[in-house]
């Protein structure tokens, strides 16, 4: 079955972008390189600050017999395009607001288009991100990527000490854990910008 999703996935992107024009593209991402983009969507245009994607739903991605795509799948799509439209080798999600206005079912086709915020020169930003299915609107988020100079396994960890210390010498391990907000703070500080 899954040589048959794979035919159908791929005919029905020949509407949206040739395979020449996918393989431009991919030459030019310097992004998730190794992404599997039958799950996450291929990118069909890019430009500075901006690109666009089609994510062509499969039976991989459904949760039930009536054919309900996991809106994980919805998210990883956007976070996708989101770094595409930075084009950026090293970045990583820090943080994202997003609704979710209606489920997709397995066959529907979510066209998504990211335009990154802020001069490019900024080490973190914002993108926004909107997604239609036949000119219905989806799916909308704002999606905040911090981009480094090498890969974020490769960085000096912060220190905990930016973050605010427990009040309770009892509390929990994960109650001493720095909050994410210290964390992407301290992450942007060791930067340098």
């Amino acid at each position: 079955m899954a040589k048959k999703d794979n035919f159908e996935e791929y005919a029905q992107l020949e509407e949206y972008i040739s395979q020449e024009e996918i393989s431009r593209i991919k030459s030019e991402l310097l992004t998730c390189s190794e992404i599997n983009t039958s799950l996450t969507g291929t990118i069909v245009e890019l430009d500075k600050n901006f690109a666009k994607s089609i994510l062509v739903t499969t039976n991989d991605m459904v949760v039930d017999d009536h054919g309900l795509i996991f809106d994980a799948f919805i998210f990883a799509a956007a976070n996708y395009v989101a770094q595409a439209a930075i084009n950026k080798e090293f970045s990583v999600v820090i943080g994202s607001k997003c609704f979710f206005y209606a489920p997709l079912k397995i066959g529907d086709v979510l066209e998504l288009e990211a335009r990154a915020l802020f001069d490019e020169t900024s080490k973190k930003r914002d993108v926004k991100v909107v997604g239609y299915t036949k000119e219905i609107k989806m799916f909308e988020a704002t999606i905040q990527i911090v981009t480094t100079e090498e890969h974020i396994f490769k960085l000096k960890r912060p220190p905990l000490t930016a973050a605010k210390p427990a009040e309770d010498p009892n509390a929990s391990a994960a109650a001493t854990m720095a909050n994410p907000e210290a964390m992407a703070s301290a992450l942007i500080a060791s930067m340098g910008k």
